[in-house]
């Protein structure tokens, strides 16, 4: 079997076979060149869908206004020079 003949099956039974949502096929190559699938099966917990291209993000919420009165929020102090 040939690289792309290995990674061909690999991908067909990543697909079609009924232990796909516990296991992964890859491809590998022996010791006398020759390539095999191989069947690993994937740790519990471990996520097998696909990861999602994009991400959705919250718009941020207004800052709140200043709580001090006026006075607190105008008045100078030794910091200011």
């Amino acid at each position: 079997m040939t690289r792309e003949e290995a990674t061909e099956a690999a991908r067909k039974l990543g697909t079609e076979h009924p232990d796909r949502a516990t296991h992964r096929w890859m491809p590998r190559e022996g010791e006398n060149g020759e390539w095999t699938v191989v069947k690993l099966a994937m740790p519990p917990g471990a996520r097998i869908d696909p990861l999602k291209t994009t991400t959705e993000s919250r718009p941020k919420p207004p800052e709140p206004d200043d709580p001090r009165t006026a006075y607190d929020r105008n008045v100078g102090g030794p910091w200011v020079g």
